[in-house]
């Protein structure tokens, strides 16, 4: 037997293990005439090859991507064709090309790195690159160039203009009013939120304090609306908000920014890279700083509390062979808080000053490995480890009387997952994993004589979850595309569940795109829902949990049109529907406990517009319609805006400066689930801009909330931003 003949033998034996997962999906045999198409793609400053970069073929039965040293192959029949390469954060390229039989051709490419547009290439919906012109499920992206000019002190900040997204500290009235992000009318702690595809844990009440994740070293951020993607678990009934962190792309790169800002703020900023060879490493450090806002002297409340956070961050990949990449990465995050609350007692005639500094840190591990077998196929082992250490503490102003509440959140995962190219139309991707998340919540109390009282507000607890899980990108023909796929869940305390998923896109004319896409979500009780402990009487409630509740369900429906009836023309408009069943939800008024007592629904419609007006005007909006109901009351759900607008303009100054104008309003909404409390409508300009000045310095400015559009302290239920207009400015220096 000859070596070619080994290893067609050799491949057909992997493709037949695939066939099977298709139930029967045949493999044709290729050609004897067909032409063959190599090449590198490189990056045209550096020339430095780029791995992972995406090669399609018009036809859509053709593509693949690039192994480690930036090369790739194809096989086809003789033909004209036009071939398209793109990577995340370079322009697109493509080349008319015609075949002969038995021709062998060199193509290569040199991209250009760019600020990543909206039509960009994607990872969050499909877990590899694909271009977001082609995704079959509703996905919103906030590119690196938005996050450099947004003057955003954190990953809330970021979100607050997108379309379809709501962000609120005060909205949702969970401990600790937490910055979360609601998705189609979907609270937060049902929105999965992901930092370079990995879990974030440790929010107060279920909900992930976005306030709390800096914006330094963020590349971008992908939201998939909707229980769309059998990629993601059970946290994802809402959708998943992916933040991806920046990964070194030049031999050597650098930055550092400083800004100053009204209210106190301070902060510093720097991030640095290297690359030699087959290895690279970046680091990047911040520290941000604020005071505290008190607007009202007559009392000593503190309405926002003074924070300082410290971040830092490294990343290492080695290249050890062509076909393997391997790579780590760890973070820390400290931010430390103190702010000031009182409490009059009548019997007493006094009042009570209470003072709460607060510690939080988190530490992030990871290591993977991805192994390219085959042509377009890869094999992926990934292992990461979070740890959430969370001190509050609340101390009684001239007196010993304390309460230490210390949280201990810890999550380690293990995964194992493949990609495979199956006969140049299916892209089949099929995981196993596996997570513990470990809890523990402990309160040491100082009574008034100094006396020390021990409470353990949840015991520690464990919980193990196997799932696995299979998707498959269908090209069925050149201008329509299926992914359909599943996942199956295993829980140490709720057994088995499946959770099926499908979308559909067509390509009706060069200028008008369909979609629709239907899910299944499922959500487990929290440990921290079964067995929490809250003992705040202090303030005049507890929180108990349910160790008897039982799973949340989801149905999701989003259907979309895309029109772009020129080049600098985009409109898009989707409609979403989602049934949720089994809410779990906060019961009885003095002591509240977890119990399923929800079914609500949630449907809506969203318009969305980006047009470029000449060379040097871009200008983005959207319009969101939601209904948000619970069914069980017959009342709208609280903190859900029925009308929502966002508009950003953005112009390129003839000097090569950028100036940004962004404005969004949200029509009032019920403050509380009985529908007594009504707050205003809620709207806010900003302004951000930025000038180069001399080789590699640039100065920033930005203007938040121009009107000084702020809450009204003496307006019951009144949940619109405590902080006024916030006045911004710094140095941005490239090295």
């Amino acid at each position: 037997m000859t070596d070619a003949h080994a290893v067609k033998k050799s491949a057909t034996k992997k493709d037949w293990i695939w066939k099977l997962l298709l139930s029967g999906t045949c493999l044709a045999p290729l050609s004897l005439s067909a032409a063959q198409v190599e090449g590198t793609i490189v990056d045209a400053d550096s020339e430095w090859p780029l791995a992972h970069a995406s090669v399609a073929v018009s036809t859509g039965k053709a593509g693949t991507i690039t192994d480690s040293l930036g090369r790739y192959e194809l096989e086809l029949p003789p033909g004209r064709y036009r071939v398209e390469v793109s990577r995340i954060g370079y322009g697109t390229q493509s080349r008319q090309i015609e075949l002969l039989a038995g021709q062998n051709l060199q193509l290569d490419f040199a991209l250009n790195a760019q600020a990543l547009p909206q039509a960009a290439t994607l990872i969050t919906a499909t877990g590899r690159p694909k271009s977001a012109a082609t995704l079959t499920v509703p996905v919103a992206i906030v590119p690196r160039e938005a996050i450099e000019l947004s003057n955003a002190e954190n990953v809330a900040g970021l979100l607050e203009d997108v379309a379809g997204l709501n962000v609120h500290s005060s909205l949702y009235g969970y401990l600790g009013s937490p910055s979360g992000v609601m998705i189609q009318g979907i609270d937060p702690k049902r929105v999965l939120i992901l930092v370079d595809g990995e879990r974030v844990i440790g929010g107060p009440g279920g909900v992930i304090d976005l306030s709390k994740l800096p914006v330094c070293n963020v590349e971008r951020i992908e939201v998939v609306q909707g229980p769309h993607s059998a990629l993601y678990g059970s946290e994802a009934m809402g959708g998943v908000v992916h933040i991806l962190t920046r990964s070194p792309q030049e031999k050597q790169s650098g930055d550092v920014r400083f800004s100053l800002g009204s209210g106190g703020l301070t902060s510093l900023e720097g991030q640095a890279a290297l690359t030699r060879s087959s290895l690279s490493a970046s680091l990047t450090a911040s520290r941000t700083a604020l005071e505290a806002l008190d607007r009202s002297p007559d009392d000593p409340d503190t309405d926002i509390d003074a924070y300082t956070q410290r971040f830092t961050q490294g990343k290492l990949r080695w290249e050890a062979r062509p076909n393997l990449l391997l790579q780590s990465s760890a973070r820390w995050l400290s931010q430390n808080e103190e702010g000031v609350s009182s409490q009059y007692f009548a019997p007493l005639d006094k009042t009570y000053v209470w003072r709460f500094p607060d510690q939080m840190q988190r530490v992030d591990l990871g290591a993977g490995a991805e192994w390219q077998w085959a042509e377009g196929s890869t094999a992926n082992a990934d292992v990461f480890r979070t740890y959430f250490d969370n001190l509050s503490r609340e101390e009684l102003i001239g007196s010993r009387q304390a309460r230490d509440r210390s949280t201990d959140n810890v999550l380690t995962k293990y995964q194992l997952r493949t990609t495979h190219l199956l006969r140049r139309t299916h892209i089949l991707t099929a995981g196993l994993e596996h997570t513990r998340e470990e809890l523990e919540v402990t309160l040491e109390r100082t009574l008034p004589l100094g006396e020390q009282q021990h409470t353990v507000e949840v015991p520690p607890s464990r919980v193990d979850v196997a799932e696995a899980y299979i998707q498959d990108d269908w090209q069925v023909a050149e201008n329509t595309g299926v992914v359909w796929g599943a996942r199956s869940q295993w829980h140490s305390r709720y057994g088995f569940h499946l959770t099926p998923k499908i979308s559909f896109a067509q390509r009706l004319s060069e200028s008008l795109r369909v979609r629709a896409s239907y899910g299944a979500g499922y959500r487990a009780p929290s440990l921290k829902e079964r067995y929490f402990i809250f003992d705040h009487s202090n303030l005049g409630y507890k929180v108990l949990g349910t160790p008897s509740l039982s799973p949340e369900r989801t149905w999701g429906l989003n259907v979309g049109a895309e029109f772009a009836p020129m080049e600098a023309l985009d409109l898009r408009v989707n409609y979403f529907h989602n049934r949720l069943r089994n809410l779990i939800q906060t019961v009885s008024v003095a002591i509240y406990a977890y119990d399923n007592v929800g079914r609500a629904t949630t449907r809506g419609i969203e318009f969305g517009l980006s047009a470029q007006l000449g060379d040097r005007l871009a200008v983005n909006g959207g319009y969101t319609y939601l209904r948000a109901r619970d069914q069980d009351s017959q009342r709208d759900l609280p903190g859900r805006p029925r009308h929502a607008l966002r508009v950003r303009a953005k112009w390129t100054t003839p000097g090569q400066g950028r100036i940004e104008v962004k404005w969004h309003r949200d029509s009032a909404v019920w403050a509380d689930a009985e529908g007594t409390l009504r707050s205003p409508a809620g709207e806010e300009w900003d302004l951000n801009a930025e000038q180069p000045l001399w080789g590699s310095f640039a100065l920033r400015l930005g203007i938040e909330n121009l009107l000084d559009n702020r809450r009204d302290l003496d307006h019951p239920g009144d949940l619109r931003s405590l902080r006024g207009r916030a006045v911004r400015g710094g140095l941005r220096v490239q090295l």
